[in-house]
């Protein structure tokens, strides 16, 4: 399952929870995670979205663990929207309408 996650031109917010991905052992294990830059500015180090790889529904999991330990760091929520590609599977749809992610 391939995941963009957009963070409304908040850098910092999407940066840190990118960081947050990064150092949850259990997310870096199920997941492939990158920055993707912005491609209209033409900036040098600025980020637009973090892509995610989720190959397994323990890997959706941890993701939905990391944003809600995440949250608890936040006085407020960040602007984020996660984009789910492709076609999911049944069990897919089920563990996405149990997360507690801003998925569009």
């Amino acid at each position: 399952m391939e995941l963009t996650i957009n963070a409304a031109g908040d850098e910092q917010a999407l940066t840190e929870f990118y960081s947050w991905l990064r150092d949850d052992v259990d997310v870096a294990r199920s997941a492939t995670i990158s920055l993707a830059g912005s491609r209209d500015t033409g900036e040098m180090g600025a980020f637009e979205v973090i892509c995610m790889s989720i190959g397994s529904l323990t890997g959706l999991a941890n993701l939905g663990i990391a944003w809600g330990g995440f949250l608890r760091t936040r006085e407020e929520t960040p602007p984020f929207t996660i984009t789910v590609e492709g076609e999911l599977t049944a069990e897919q749809r089920a563990m996405l309408r149990n997360l507690d992610l801003p998925f569009s």
